[in-house]
């Protein structure tokens, strides 16, 4: 003790300041210490309770304790370690003052740090799910957080891998387009196939030599295939060539037409004529054309393709066999649907005099398998040439009311009627199907948008762990 009267130097005053404050924060660091030493604590008897603690989990506890700037506590842990257990007592104390003094959210977060540590030894086992749950009563966190928190661990873990195994296939299906694209052509193509077969062979009870049967309709569809393809490119580069004399035409009656002038100056006044200028029909028109190049370029395979699948595969059995006939009827159906809209636009086209009758025909049956766009990019032409042909605005009115009508028809009232709502998907996952797969594969991506998208919904019905995409695409409750 200081004699009254005394004088304190300032320096020696300074000094003892320090001195006070070295010893407070000493007791802080201790104070703060004794969470980081039941964390530690923890995880080691976790670890070592299950066996020999591996290298990755060491490593683990390591970068915790680093994370929270306690290195201090690295010969600690060797020490349990080489011990190969830790102090009941001690751990039992700590974790008492753990469910008295930590926060909700401290408690919250140390079951989450358990349930990673736990991961990094892989998937978790029933006795690692167990031996959390009783850590997380132990500090006062009930069952149903800590099931929670586990599986958000767990969630998170595996939503990542599905995210990193969903890019790493849309990059080999962007980048193996020139293969993978006619192989899924051919596999629809083996569907309708076998569709076809059964019902020839079902009609002929035939149960014997069935790959007659098989080789019969491999022919008649891979020709059909063909034939549509050739006259479809025939039809479009006899278009092209006499455009410049149907622009001539369709400019002289629009200049003749006061009620197109009139629309016309009302479109240039709020500026929606740039925007249609603006529109590159022109490219739109030069890539389905060379699409269409493409895939009779590529027909050699997937002809290929089809007769190795159609002939080498054994038939299929089980599950494989009902999704075989799901997706084999919905090709059939729409397929047919997509032909009964082609020869309605050619019959339609014959009877109101409009040139290329057989080329719009076409242009139908192959763009109706583009959903929603595909019908508006096959009638918006031919409604502009009826202008130009027809005589009088009745029979422009007359030819454009039943087309649209047959088109309503076939593909609002008569294929739904016929597909049934088992296959039916939902137009906001036929858009989202159609961006996704034009964006990968261009305008032949667009074509098998919809029976892919349905090819997904089939497979995700037979997976409970992918019902809740399934019910995202289908228009069933399901």
């Amino acid at each position: 003790m200081r004699a009254r009267g005394a004088v304190i130097h300032p320096f020696g005053l300074r000094a003892e300041r320090r001195a006070a404050k070295a010893v407070a924060a000493t007791k802080a660091a201790k104070e703060e210490d004794w969470k980081d030493l039941f964390y530690l604590l923890t995880f080691l008897n976790l670890r070592l309770h299950a066996g020999q603690i591996e290298r990755r989990e060491e490593v683990w506890i390591r970068r915790f304790l680093a994370s929270r700037g306690k290195q201090q506590l690295y010969p600690r842990m060797q020490s349990i370690i080489e011990r190969g257990a830790c102090d009941a007592a001690e751990l039992e104390e700590l974790t008492k003052r753990a469910a008295l003094e930590l926060s909700k959210g401290e408690k919250r977060r140390f079951i989450y740090d358990v349930a990673q540590l736990c991961q990094a030894q892989g998937s978790l086992s029933t006795a690692a799910y167990v031996n959390i749950l009783e850590i997380a009563e132990n500090v006062g966190v009930s069952d149903v957080e800590a099931d929670s928190i586990v599986h958000s661990v767990y969630t998170l873990n595996d939503s990542v891998l599905a995210l990193v195994g969903v890019l790493a296939l849309g990059a080999i299906l962007y980048f193996a387009q020139a293969v993978i694209v006619p192989l899924v052509v051919a596999i629809f193509i083996t569907m309708i196939i076998y569709r076809v077969e059964r019902l020839i062979a079902s009609a002929l009870r035939i149960r014997r030599f069935r790959w007659l049967t098989k080789l019969a309709a491999t022919i008649t569809i891979l020709a059909g295939v063909f034939g549509l393809v050739v006259a479809a490119v025939a039809s479009g580069t006899d278009i092209v060539n006499r455009l410049p004399d149907y622009a001539a035409r369709f400019e002289a009656a629009v200049n003749g037409s006061e009620a197109i002038q009139t629309a016309l100056v009302w479109l240039r006044d709020k500026g929606l004529l740039e925007q249609v200028h603006g529109l590159p029909i022109g490219s739109m028109v030069a890539s389905f054309l060379g699409s269409l190049v493409k895939l009779l370029g590529n027909f050699a395979l997937v002809a290929v393709f089809t007769g190795f699948m159609v002939f080498s595969s054994s038939e299929f059995k089980g599950t494989l066999e009902e999704m075989s006939d799901k997706i084999g009827t919905y090709m059939s159906i729409h397929t047919l649907m997509c032909l009964l809209t082609g020869l309605g636009v050619f019959v339609l086209c014959r009877a109101f005099g409009v040139d290329f009758a057989l080329f719009w025909g076409l242009l139908a049956f192959l763009l109706n398998y583009i959903p929603s766009v595909g019908s508006i990019i096959a009638t918006v032409p031919l409604m502009l040439l009826s202008v130009i042909q027809l005589d009088s605005w009745t029979a422009i009115a007359f030819f454009i009311v039943l087309l649209e009508a047959l088109q309503l028809l076939i593909g609002q009232v008569l294929e739904p009627k016929l597909m049934g709502n088992r296959l039916a998907l939902k137009p906001l996952a036929i858009l989202l199907g159609l961006i996704f797969w034009g964006l990968i594969w261009g305008i032949p991506g667009m074509f098998l948008a919809t029976p892919l998208m349905v090819l997904m919904k089939i497979l995700t019905s037979y997976f409970n762990v992918s019902r809740g995409f399934e019910r995202l695409l289908s228009t069933e409750a399901i």
